[in-house]
């Protein structure tokens, strides 16, 4: 039992949640008629994708989360280094596997996301920016995902997936420039060379603060467009928006440890409450 909630807690479930909630939001702002069939594949083939990814991750990131995330998993040694590569090839290929039951299109774009993952967690990471628009676009393409389950050709109409391709792409940027931010030191320390490094933390929170406006209009578009209704506005302007603007601007003068915690965890609460607000809109 102790290994399953260690191995829960390794794939980081939410995350996974979350990505297999994106899906679905993307199908249903795609379909014209309900179909459950082919979303309900394509969401669990991104859970299993995102699962293997996280753990990837911390497997890469081992030494420097004995610096940075005292507590995970593997750091802890509750999974061994062995066991994690396994469950993160084998989730990888059961997502590749399901998606071929989908559709040809959803099957290429998975695999790419794959390459991409790949690429970010043996390269990119340790570039400056380019780590975090890799991890922004692979959030976004999970909207795209669902459309691409629906109908592949229909994705790009709007309203449509593409909208919460562009909101999750911007605010998964904000967040990783704050989490970056937030691990200036271990990431120093192991080679990874982060814009933070690169810039200092108070130009990064501004970065992040200046992102997030530009997350604030596009989140605002669709209702001075009349494309989404009171409750969508309501969530997404007066609970989300503006609450996590005013702490981007605090954060921005006073970029402690503390402040850039408390911002990446809101941003991770913003994100749910923007699935929740786009699947009412």
């Amino acid at each position: 039992m102790s290994i399953f909630l260690s191995s829960i807690r390794l794939i980081r479930i939410l995350n996974c949640l979350l990505a297999a909630a994106s899906v679905w939001l993307g199908a249903y702002m795609t379909w014209l008629t309900p179909d459950y069939l082919a979303p309900s594949l394509a969401s669990l083939a991104m859970f299993l994708l995102c699962a293997a990814a996280n753990v990837f991750n911390d497997l890469v990131d081992l030494d420097s989360d004995r610096i940075n995330h005292p507590h995970r998993v593997l750091v802890n040694g509750e999974i061994a280094p062995r066991t994690a590569l396994w469950l993160s090839i084998s989730a990888a290929s059961l997502a590749l596997l399901i998606s071929i039951f989908v559709n040809l299109e959803l099957f290429i774009l998975i695999l790419l996301m794959a390459a991409m993952l790949a690429a970010y967690n043996l390269y990119l990471k340790r570039l400056p920016i380019a780590g975090n628009i890799t991890v922004a676009l692979l959030s976004g393409l999970t909207f795209i995902a669902g459309g691409m389950a629906i109908e592949p050709s229909w994705i790009g109409h709007l309203p449509g997936p593409l909208i919460p391709a562009v909101m999750a792409f911007l605010i998964h940027l904000v967040r990783e420039i704050l989490k970056d931010t937030e691990d200036i030191e271990g990431d120093a320390r192991y080679g990874v060379r982060t814009l933070p490094q690169l810039i200092g933390r108070s130009k990064a929170a501004m970065a992040a603060l200046i992102l997030f406006a530009l997350f604030v209009i596009v989140t605002c578009l669709p209702v001075f467009l009349g494309w989404f209704g009171r409750a969508y506005q309501i969530i997404a302007i007066y609970v989300v928006d503006l609450p996590v603007l005013a702490l981007m601007i605090l954060i921005w003068g006073n970029p402690t440890q503390k402040m850039l915690k408390a911002g990446s965890l809101s941003l991770k609460f913003a994100m749910i409450l923007g699935v929740i607000a786009l699947a009412l809109a």
